[in-house]
């Protein structure tokens, strides 16, 4: 009898012990979605403790009271795809894992509202700084673009940009759009326009140096690298560095501000990448060149 006592004394243990079972596992399921959020519910399996939902490409787990069988997730992207299971945890900490579900997220077709009250905030020698009020989006702002008389100028996630490297004397148009994560674009608002200061600079920044160029898939691609060249009146982060290879401009240029770039051989074997710096005056540096073998595919 004593023996029979403590044999269903230990099995009652191991059965307190193990992991729940797969009839435990919450079943979970989608409820509703929208642009940006995910709503689901799953049923509640026993002697939970708390609940631990998993959104794949969607940052940290949720932690949840076992009260709790339904939730969204917001702050999502458009037509994105994204997983997502739950897990129970009883008191012990064994875990029973949900099924997993794969959501695509509604497309946004709403285009955002035209940034508001374009301005210019300053101006000098090389120099246009600009600022605007944000958009409005159902599904949120990703960038702004902004475009200068010559085209498109560059994305910035900010409401305000320093356009640099700019030619003193002259006049420039501006206008800014939005794009929203849907990649639904709003009008460009109406333009401003700015003249840079005159300049009385003659002098060139120095000439690059350490430049180096090396394969980065032996298929074409290179990459060069520089020290940045310095400048007596422009700072280095307006500073342009231009590219030739074997005579021919570089189309993926040119570069300004940072001491590295990624291009292309154009024929197979030695290839010469020639660089110069310019700064905002046209005055430009005495060129550098690095040859090296490209490997073509």
């Amino acid at each position: 009898m004593f023996r029979l006592a403590v044999l269903t004394a230990v099995g009652a243990l191991l059965l307190s012990a193990a992991p729940a079972r797969a009839a435990d596992r919450p079943s979970l399921r989608v409820t509703a979605k929208t642009e940006t959020t995910i709503s689901l519910a799953w049923t509640a399996p026993r002697n939970v403790a708390r609940y631990e939902l998993n959104l794949w490409q969607g940052g940290a787990p949720v932690t949840l009271p076992s009260s709790q069988t339904a939730y969204t997730w917001t702050g999502l992207r458009p037509n994105g795809q994204y997983y997502l299971w739950v897990v129970a945890f009883d008191a012990r900490g064994n875990k029973a894992f949900s099924n997993q579900v794969t959501v695509v997220t509604l497309p946004d077709r709403e285009a955002p509202s035209t940034p508001g009250n374009l301005r210019v905030t300053d101006v000098t020698a090389s120099k246009v700084s600009l600022a605007w009020d944000a958009s409005a989006d159902n599904a949120g702002i990703a960038e702004y673009q902004v475009s200068r008389t010559a085209g498109a100028l560059r994305w910035t996630g900010p409401t305000s940009v320093d356009v640099i490297a700019l030619p003193p004397a002259t006049t420039f148009s501006f206008a800014v759009r939005a794009r929203d994560f849907g990649y639904n674009l709003s009008p460009f608002t109406p333009p401003v326009t700015a003249t840079t200061l005159p300049s009385t600079d003659t002098t060139p920044p120095s000439a690059p140096t350490n430049f180096r160029v090396g394969n980065v898939d032996w298929c074409g691609e290179v990459e060069a690298t520089w020290t940045q060249s310095s400048d007596d009146q422009d700072p280095q982060a307006s500073i342009r560095y231009e590219f030739t290879v074997n005579g021919q401009p570089d189309p993926f240029g040119p570069v300004i501000g940072r001491g590295r770039h990624i291009t292309y051989g154009v024929v197979q074997g030695a290839n010469t990448f020639v660089i110069r710096a310019v700064d905002s005056a046209g005055n430009a540096s005495a060129p550098v060149s690095y040859t090296l073998d490209v490997h073509l595919c």
